[in-house]
């Protein structure tokens, strides 16, 4: 799993964990009085001083660096916790070695690691913690108490058992509640795409409706202009007037026009029961696809067939036409006279296509509302921002993936592929 920003994850933030190390600061604090008010044990207080006014500078630094709202990236965590570990491990070996039991404090920094930070780190904290509680077995003074545990060995049979529980539960908390993170994180991925799925099928139903009565609303004015259109052709070449024929050809043009618009909004042209699926000829579906373009542009289309036989079922009409809406999507972004390549890649189980012009690209803000409903980059009047809307949606109601990648100067790439297993939503 790629280790994420800290105070991107949706568990814990960088002021969080400012804060817990504040905590961490004043329960020391108070620890060390308790101990030597309370229990009359005779602790080294300056150099615990020290290091517990180390800690607190270390957290103002902290603090400072998140309030300025800088990149909380991972390393910069880590090095804080890593800190930490050290600090604990200087604290316990003044205040009495193993035999202090708070060092099951080094169990908090694993945990808090693997909840806030990706695997790596986790398992660099473990590491980390494993190391330097050996080394207390190593430095700790004499005066152990835990001596009576060892009298003919640095390091007796007991001890060594502590070490390998301590090792042990160490392991299993770093993986299981990296485990945890990585479910969570996969689980919140998943919602979201389900969000945005319904979120698109919301809009797609939307955008039917209102195709819907406005064809309804519209479909007798359209049908009148269609019969004067055709009336006054009728009459402009009985009387051989070429302006009167060619303007009368031209309302009859974008009459047709309006109709294939409001069929194409209302999902007429993508309705599934009129296109059942089917196993899919790539040759067969490229051809259609080159085949609706317009008079002229499939010279400048060079396409590429790689691969087997699928096996992959869909509609094809709708693959058909998915292919057909980006390629004219390409042609028109890329010069006149500049090709457009279509590569399409099948095995048995796979339907894999891609369409690459040589526009001028899009950046980063383009890109992420390509697709959008109504939104283009065409000029006013040469498009509505639904090619490519329509487009996902059938890719993703049919199993598919759908993806954009460009870059300013570079071109576009847009890429559709299909499974064997795809099936309508």
């Amino acid at each position: 799993m790629p280790e994420q920003p800290l105070d991107a994850g949706p568990l814990v933030t960088g002021p969080w964990l400012v804060r817990l190390r504040w905590a961490a600061v004043l329960a020391q604090a108070i620890g060390v009085a308790v101990a030597v008010q309370a229990l009359g044990l005779a602790l080294p207080l300056a150099p615990i001083a020290s290091l517990i006014v180390l800690l607190a500078a270390s957290n103002l630094v902290l603090g400072r660096w998140v309030a300025h709202e800088r990149p909380a990236q991972p390393r910069v965590f880590g090095v804080v916790l890593a800190l930490d570990v050290a600090l604990l491990t200087a604290l316990l070996w003044l205040t009495g070695g193993t035999s202090n039991p708070f060092t099951t404090v080094y169990l908090v920094y694993i945990a808090l690691a693997a909840v806030t930070l990706g695997s790596r780190w986790t398992w660099t904290i473990a590491a980390l913690s494993v190391a330097a509680y050996a080394v207390l077995f190593a430095i700790t003074p004499s005066a152990d108490s835990h001596d009576a545990h060892r009298p003919a060995a640095d390091l007796s049979g007991h001890l060594a058992g502590m070490w390998v529980a301590f090792l042990s539960a160490a392991v299993l908390i770093g993986f299981f509640v990296t485990r945890v993170r990585e479910a969570l994180d996969e689980r919140e991925r998943a919602l979201t795409e389900a969000r945005r799925v319904a979120a698109a099928q919301e809009r797609l139903a939307s955008l039917t409706t209102l195709a819907a009565g406005a064809a309804h609303e519209l479909a007798t004015p359209l049908a009148t202009i269609a019969v004067a259109s055709k009336e006054l052709l009728r009459e402009a070449e009985a009387s051989n007037n070429p302006s009167l024929i060619e303007d009368a050809a031209l309302i009859r043009s974008q009459v047709e026009r309006c109709r294939q618009i409001l069929d194409h909004m209302s999902g007429r042209a993508d309705a599934s029961t009129a296109d059942p699926a089917a196993t899919i000829d790539p040759a067969t579906v490229v051809g259609a696809a080159i085949d609706a373009l317009p008079a002229g542009a499939s010279s400048r289309v060079k396409v590429t067939l790689n691969g087997d036989a699928t096996g992959v079922r869909l509609p094809r009409v709708g693959v058909a036409r998915v292919l057909t809406t980006l390629i004219k999507n390409a042609l028109d972004a890329s010069d006149p006279e500049a090709a457009v390549e279509v590569a399409v890649t099948t095995s048995t189980a796979t339907l894999d296509i891609s369409v690459r012009d040589s526009g001028r690209g899009m950046d980063e803000a383009t890109l992420a509302r390509a697709g959008e409903p109504f939104f283009t980059t065409k000029p006013a009047g040469a498009g509505f921002g639904l090619g490519l809307f329509l487009a996902r949606t059938f890719v993703e109601e049919w199993g598919g993936q759908f993806s954009l990648s460009s870059e300013p100067g570079r071109g576009t790439v847009a890429a559709v592929s299909f499974g064997a297993d795809g099936h309508s939503a």
